[in-house]
């Protein structure tokens, strides 16, 4: 029986037929390997080359189950043996997941990306965005389509993907496409338009930030930056005490029950029907809007100056350096547009944390500078960090 091992679970792999014929070998196979598991480790069922299994191929799954004392995922179920599963009770005791239906994006239009996914349009009415990189498992993008639907649900404009499906290797959702299209689209083909999307941008983000949910139903805000913060320490990027210093920072930024995206940047915000809608909501949270604006900034400042965000989005600084302090501007108030330099500095501090984060697991900078680069910028950091507080601070 072809298995597949690695620190965190075993797959098994079931194929052709299991029945009263072949199931004492089968049930013999699987426990051996149930009995050579290390503590911790999970097993997992591949359904994908089952053609069928018969009520004495389901004792054996019911047997494993005993032994182990708790559910089991099969997955890549075919929807012939899904139906003998959901008609004997099995999707009850069992985490049965269907086979996830096959996309080719050869001669799909790229229409947006990030360094995590790319974005394709499939047709004239849906788009598919495919995910990269080996965190992006099944069962991250279920857990990240369920928190769509609960931020769509607290009266967040959200595309909710409609379908899972596999691209190649890689998973991806299904959305509808929005009419509109991007933020980035738009104003790609109409920078002239810069000035009033920012107004329009500046007004919903507002909105989002002044939308509260129910306390713990939601991640907070800072969690991928207290991760980022631990792994960094364990790899020693950071001393204990530097670590220390970065968590105190972060312990200084109020909690708060307000929406906080966390990825605000053009090719996110999709425009239907003249209303803005949120894409790409996996790392979304609550918070003190500075989570947001601290985003933001990388994107619309610090990666516009560098350079990344024109092959990315095809938004260069000549467009998002307007964009930006059009939005701030709004964002703020006119009573409050003398803070904009000082606030533009504050968040200029805070992202250093992300850009620290970055120059260590990006794979593409080479090796003989990235520790250079690296010091250079914590130097920066920690020269400023007395000076950063959350913004703006009548918030």
């Amino acid at each position: 029986m072809r298995t597949d091992t690695d620190n965190k679970k075993t797959t098994v792999y079931l194929e052709g037929r299991i029945n009263t014929d072949n199931a004492a070998n089968v049930e013999a196979e699987i426990l051996s390997i149930v009995n050579d598991l290390k503590p911790g480790q999970e097993i997992l069922f591949d359904a994908e080359k089952l053609e069928y299994i018969s009520s004495a191929g389901l004792r054996v799954l019911m047997k494993v189950r005993k032994q182990l004392g708790k559910p089991i995922t099969i997955t890549e179920v075919n929807r012939d043996l899904y139906d003998i599963f959901e008609t004997t009770g099995f999707t009850d005791l069992f985490n049965v997941k269907k086979v996830l239906r096959k996309v080719s994006i050869e001669d799909c239009e790229k229409i947006g990306g990030a360094p995590n996914c790319e974005v394709y349009r499939l047709d004239s009415e849906t788009i598919v965005k495919v995910y990269k990189g080996d965190i992006y498992t099944r069962e991250k993008i279920e857990k990240d389509r369920e928190l769509a639907k609960k931020i769509f649900t607290g009266g967040i404009p959200t595309a909710i993907p409609f379908d899972m499906v596999k691209v190649g290797s890689h998973y991806g959702l299904v959305f509808e496409m929005m009419s509109g299209g991007s933020l980035a689209n738009i104003l790609s083909s109409h920078p002239e338009d810069t000035a009033k999307y920012g107004k329009l941008v500046a007004g919903f983000i507002k909105k989002l930030h002044s939308t509260e949910f129910e306390s713990g139903s939601l991640p907070d805000a800072r969690a991928p930056y207290l991760r980022n913060l631990k792994y960094l320490e364990e790899i020693g990027v950071y001393t204990t005490e530097e670590a220390e210093r970065v968590h105190e920072l972060l312990r200084t930024i109020p909690q708060r029950n307000t929406f906080i995206h966390q990825n605000l940047n053009p090719v996110n915000i999709m425009l239907m029907d003249d209303e803005f809608i949120l894409i790409d909501v996996d790392d979304s949270g609550v918070g003190h809007p500075v989570w947001d604006l601290m985003g933001m900034y990388q994107v619309y400042v610090t990666g516009a100056k560098a350079g990344w965000t024109k092959p990315m989005m095809g938004l260069g600084e000549d467009v998002l350096k307007p964009l930006w302090h059009t939005i701030l501007h709004s964002y703020l108030g006119e009573v409050h547009s003398d803070d904009i330099p000082e606030v533009n500095r504050v968040l200029g501090g805070y992202t250093k944390m992300n850009q620290i984060f970055n120059l260590v697991t990006d794979p593409t900078i080479p090796g003989d500078i990235r520790k250079p680069t690296i010091e250079k910028e914590k130097a920066a950091f920690f020269d400023m960090m007395d000076s950063l507080y959350p913004v703006p601070r009548w918030i």
